[in-house]
């Protein structure tokens, strides 16, 4: 009776997730799997045929100038963006957490931000950072600082800090409330018993709130990461990935190759880059965050 009872019900949970595998199989697998076969061949967006290639789609888009500056793009948000993001929103969650009254208060306003659509962000901040009537470069000038108001979207070295500063803008609140989460999960026992043994408030934080916060970091590590690497739509309403290529993220330029300038199959020898790429970033996360969760707990 039961191992019939358990077939029974491995058949319903069978049949519940039937739909939802039937529609991941043929708008994600299919088109996933065509992608990459398209990927070497010759195709123009538009015939029904092609030509095999080879590696010659991946070899040009390497090869292409703007490859190396996308690169480096990409690696320097990854660097600044991520530690930033994540450090903000700990020290902010931390904050609200030990506000107790207000607390929900803050949670809204910090994250208000998120729930804006990334385009409609793109073109408030593309207003504020501004030259001539930016909120910014507008302060400057008022208060006698003329030598601080600076072309912020167009100076190559200032571009991408700009766009991590809007993006943390944006993301910081979804970030946050993970951070505060994990910090209500937080057995207040621990707190007192390093209390009793005379622990300081940076000894509490350093041995109870980051080793309990772990599985919370390595979630946001992740997330932020997957986010940055698909990064589309603020940097094409903000900058359209200028000057020159100083702010143009993969995804950007996928997007560029495909519907811009008509090169289907450099947009996706690119995609298929881009994607191994993220696959590799986030196996290799997923190791050494889940290796640092096992010491810790």
């Amino acid at each position: 009776m039961n191992s019939s009872s358990s077939r029974v019900r491995l058949l319903q949970c069978f049949a519940f997730c039937l739909p939802a595998a039937i529609i991941i199989f043929i708008f994600f697998f299919v088109p996933m799997v065509r992608s990459l076969q398209l990927s070497f061949t010759d195709w123009d967006g538009i015939s029904l045929t092609s030509q095999w290639v080879g590696l010659d789609n991946f070899r040009t888009v390497i090869s292409h100038r703007s490859f190396n500056q996308i690169v480096r793009n990409t690696i320097y948000l990854m660097v600044i963006y991520i530690p930033l993001l994540n450090v903000f929103a700990l020290f902010i969650a931390i904050q609200i957490y030990e506000v107790k009254n207000l607390g929900n208060l803050y949670k809204t306003v910090f994250f208000l931000p998120n729930m804006l659509s990334m385009t409609v962000v793109g073109f408030i901040w593309k207003l504020i950072f501004s030259f001539h009537n930016g909120i910014i470069n507008k302060f400057f000038r008022t208060v006698g600082l003329n030598a601080l108001a600076n072309d912020w979207l167009g100076d190559p070295s200032l571009v991408l800090p700009s766009m991590t500063m809007t993006i943390i803008w944006y993301a910081l609140g979804y970030y946050v409330l993970i951070y505060l989460s994990g910090l209500y999960n937080i057995p207040v026992e621990l707190y007192e018993a390093t209390e009793v043994e005379g622990a300081s408030s940076r000894q509490k934080f350093v041995n109870v709130t980051i080793p309990m916060l772990a599985p919370a970091i390595t979630i946001n590590i992740i997330l932020s990461t997957i986010g940055l690497i698909t990064l589309f739509d603020l940097p094409f309403v903000l900058t359209g990935g200028g000057p020159g290529y100083n702010s143009q993220t993969i995804a950007l330029q996928i997007y560029y190759l495909g519907f811009v300038t008509l090169q289907p199959k450099l947009a996706l020898a690119l995609a298929v880059i881009l994607g191994i790429f993220a696959i590799l970033i986030i196996i290799v996360l997923m190791k050494i965050l889940r290796k640092r969760e096992e010491n810790i707990l």
